[in-house]
């Protein structure tokens, strides 16, 4: 079950719950049960707060936001944490009136059995947003389980006090305030992880574990930072090599580096490893001689034997349609030369995920000497630039057929 769909049925489990304790409430004059109830109705708010979270969360990386969406996961969890505290202030503020002039409730069977349902459902809702919020690290679930979680409790202390006001009209107050200040002490727990992340505090656990991986491999660091963004967390690394290391050696180096993190630390979303001689990460490498470090041998390549000018294409799902963005699961590849197409072959990007499509990596490892797409940032423009790669864009009605076209007339102007 995936995170919004825990989230849609916590909403609309909440809201039958809600609407039956305010009505109770009111019948029975229950301060404790309408304020129960009030504070399931915002548990409606809450859930679909979390929902929008997660959902805004999933979308890819694109041009405007390139680490992704996840901090809107944070925010989330921040707005249902601000919700659990005004919840837990609601409860001390009813709980206070209580304590003057209230007289004795009556027992009311029917009170009583929305309070137990309520507590049985609750707690099965805050165990599933437990679950399924650590097993895909959804940190607006978790606080929206830690939620679920304070209203077991408080709708047990309600139902404590609905018992005892028949016979101490106090009961209701006591426990009331119980659980007003477990629900506040709860939301200042979860606001500050939740802060934390909104802040970009570094994950110090993260960076211990960075540090075995890289003494495992006698490799010395010079600089490490991390950041949390949402449930994730971003690394920057530089590390110290000796100078005398092929361009080969440097790679497999960094290559073995990267698996491993990313392998061994699942909360690990991205990294960047820099070098003091060979600053890697900045893509800007030059030899004595003045060469871009992308034409020296030893650096990865993908696909097929380069024969002549290399042209990539990113294409959508279908493979007959050039894909609206630059960095795509699969290209178009076509080696030309003279005027003639020597080579025409639909390639996988096997860097491609969802978050980071990893265009600029793809047309560096085919080796290609110009990329037509329909749109593409200054910055991953530049960084082709560096590479010698030409990034030429097209217009939203040119399709394919007519882009292939236009690649030969262009052949042929030139050679008349």
């Amino acid at each position: 079950m995936k995170p919004k769909t825990v989230s849609i049925i916590s909403t609309f489990t909440n809201l039958g719950l809600g609407l039956a304790k305010l009505f109770f409430g009111f019948l029975i004059n229950s301060v404790a049960l309408m304020a129960d109830g009030v504070h399931s109705s915002m548990d409606v708010f809450s859930s679909f707060v979390a929902f929008y979270g997660i959902k805004v969360a999933e979308k890819p990386v694109d041009e405007e936001h390139p680490y992704g969406h996840w901090r809107a996961e944070s925010l989330a969890g921040f707005i249902v944490t601000i919700i659990l505290a005004i919840s837990g202030l609601w409860i001390l503020y009813e709980s206070a009136k209580r304590f003057f002039g209230e007289k004795l409730l009556p027992l009311s069977f029917w009170a009583i059995l929305v309070l137990a349902v309520s507590i049985i459902l609750t707690e099965v809702l805050a165990r599933m947003k437990f679950h399924y919020g650590q097993k895909y690290k959804s940190v607006a679930l978790v606080a929206d389980a830690q939620h679920s979680r304070a209203d077991v409790l408080s709708s047990i202390g309600v139902l404590i006090g609905v018992l005892a006001s028949h016979y101490f009209s106090l009961a209701d107050a006591v426990t009331g305030a119980i659980v007003g200040l477990y629900i506040l002490y709860e939301a200042f727990e979860m606001g500050k992880e939740i802060t934390d992340s909104l802040l970009d505090v570094a994950n110090k656990d993260v960076e211990e574990r960075i540090r075995k991986i890289c003494k495992a491999h006698n490799v010395e660091i010079d600089s490490l930072k991390t950041r949390k963004i949402g449930a994730f967390n971003f690394a920057e690394i530089k590390i110290k090599l000796q100078p005398n290391l092929t361009v080969k050696e440097v790679q497999n180096i960094t290559s073995a580096l990267e698996e491993r993190f990313l392998a061994n630390i699942p909360e690990l979303k991205q990294i960047v490893i820099s070098i003091q001689a060979y600053d890697l990460a900045k893509q800007v490498i030059c030899t004595r001689l003045g060469k871009r470090i992308g034409e020296l041998e030893g650096f990865e390549k993908v696909g097929p034997k380069k024969r002549g000018q290399r042209i990539i294409i990113p294409l959508e799902k279908d493979a007959d349609k050039i894909s609206s963005l630059f960095g795509g699961k699969r290209y178009l590849v076509l080696d030309k030369t003279k005027g003639r197409i020597l080579m025409k072959k639909i390639v996988e990007n096997p860097y491609f995920s969802e978050e980071s499509p990893h265009g600029i990596r793809f047309a560096k490892a085919i080796r290609a000497d110009k990329i037509f797409t329909r749109q593409i940032g200054d910055n991953a423009k530049q960084n082709l630039k560096n590479y010698g790669i030409e990034a030429e864009v097209i217009e939203k009605e040119e399709n394919l057929n007519d882009l292939l076209e236009k690649i030969e007339k262009g052949d042929e102007q030139k050679n008349n």
